[in-house]
């Protein structure tokens, strides 16, 4: 039983850990943080939130709560199956497991959210910026602790920052 258990505990911690090759670990967002979210870019019915790598589900709750469609992507099994149960209440949540950098953000997308390493942020820059320009609107996005090198936030709050993706007009 015990050999069990160390295998069992073992799985988990792999299936967790295997998550920051792709983007960051699980940190849980503590109540401040989803507080500052919430308070750098007001949500409402209108908009189309977007949370990747989105955990436990807590910033989706949130948005849901003002009225938002929130769509998540959680690329770890456990928090995937965790944030479907506690977001079950929720009929304007949507969460995808699988890898978010295979899958194309909903096209009335209006706000992204991420606590990504810094490392994945031109590649996610890029995408955003591809998503802008092919459906004609802006997105903005929210980063939590990582800034966007060479472009200005329009907003802080906390160590959140908001960006603010316009489409560029095509040559």
């Amino acid at each position: 039983m015990l050999d069990f258990i160390i295998y069992f505990v073992g799985f988990i911690v792999v299936s967790i850990g295997f998550v920051t090759f792709f983007g960051a670990p699980y940190v849980p967002t503590l109540k401040k943080q989803v507080q500052d979210v919430m308070k750098i870019y007001p949500l409402s019915e209108h908009d189309v939130f977007v949370d990747v790598g989105s955990g436990d589900g807590v910033v989706l709750r949130a948005a849901a709560d003002r009225g938002a469609h929130a769509v998540g992507y959680e690329l770890g099994p456990w928090l995937w199956l965790i944030s479907r149960y506690l977001c079950r209440k929720y009929p304007n949540t949507t969460i995808h497991f699988g890898s978010f950098w295979r899958k194309d953000l909903p096209s009335d997308t209006t706000v992204v959210y991420t606590f990504l390493n810094g490392k994945f942020m031109p590649k996610l820059e890029r995408k955003l910026q591809a998503h802008a320009d092919e459906h004609g609107k802006k997105i903005s996005f929210i980063t939590y602790g990582f800034k966007i090198e060479d472009r200005d936030a329009k907003k802080q709050q906390g160590p959140m920052y908001l960006y603010v993706f316009e489409p560029q007009l095509q040559a």
